[in-house]
């Protein structure tokens, strides 16, 4: 039997430069390894309370990829905080600077219960390392930081003024706006008693986005909503609209988001900057 040198070789290469690898992590003090694949001499360490933004991968024992900044739609930023409160993380980052990129190997249940305060997911083993490949990109100023939220704000109330009068358009919506912003479609006229400020409303009502999906409905829960008009607990475009209704009127209302969640949106049911349509008829004024 002839043996193939070159295929012991390459096998004993193969095994040496993997011993060799698993060797090339060195320990920190604070309990996670590292190595680095680049330091830029010039970079900038960041420090506590620093915005910085990073490329990230992490991985979990058998090498399958966990999350990467890559799949982001925007750039990935996280805050330098303390280690106590938020992990060992916070200690790796902050042995690198701009332009370093380096590997860390981290107790998985430090990250997930420190650094992201969650709870540690199924698929993880108890004393679980996960790989972290990180290169920091740069520190982000607070005035880079204010002139991309102004950008951004911007982009996004553009965005949502051009679908707001894309629906206009298609839906043939000739009303104007009232002066607070809000557009009053009156689809019934009723005869009874006028809502003024300061008395008890009752409605049935409709909410949805301006693609039609209803995101609420007094309906599908079975029963109308009452509430004092000028009650700041209700949007502005509710209180404005129904200030113009009487009892048994029902009306198309759209709401911009200016007049009704903004910015900020609803968790879990109203995205930030999104117009919203409501259908509201008024049954009584108390």
């Amino acid at each position: 039997m002839r043996i193939n040198w070159f295929s012991v070789f390459l096998a004993f290469l193969l095994v040496f430069v993997s011993c060799k690898n698993k060797k090339i992590y060195k320990k920190s003090k604070q309990g996670f390894q590292y190595k680095f694949f680049f330091e830029n001499p010039e970079g900038i360490k960041p420090h506590e309370g620093n915005i910085i933004t990073l490329k990230l991968k992490y991985f979990n024992h058998s090498d399958s990829l966990l999350f990467s900044s890559d799949e982001l739609p925007a750039k990935f930023r996280v805050q330098t905080e303390n280690a106590k409160d938020y992990g060992i993380m916070q200690d790796a980052l902050k042995m690198m600077k701009t332009g370093d990129s380096a590997s860390f190997l981290i107790p998985a249940s430090d990250f997930y219960l420190k650094t992201k305060h969650d709870s540690i997911p199924h698929f993880i083993l108890p004393g679980e390392l996960l790989r972290f490949e990180i290169k920091i990109v740069d520190i982000v100023s607070e005035d880079q930081l204010n002139t991309e939220y102004k950008q951004f704000m911007l982009k996004k109330e553009t965005e949502e003024n051009r679908i707001l009068n894309d629906y206009l358009f298609a839906e043939n919506i000739k009303e104007k706006p009232t002066d607070g912003g809000i557009y009053i479609i009156k689809i019934k006229n009723g005869k009874g008693e006028k809502a003024e400020y300061g008395k008890k409303v009752t409605i049935r009502f409709t909410g949805s986005y301006i693609n039609g999906k209803v995101f609420d409905s007094s309906i599908e829960k079975g029963e109308p909503l009452t509430f004092v008009l000028g009650n700041e607990h209700v949007i502005p475009a509710w209180n404005e609209a129904l200030k113009t209704m009487r009892v048994g009127d029902k009306i198309k209302l759209i709401a911009p988001s200016k007049t009704a969640y903004g910015k900020t949106g609803l968790k879990d049911y109203v995205p930030p900057f999104t117009t919203l349509i409501y259908e509201i008829k008024l049954l009584s004024v108390k």
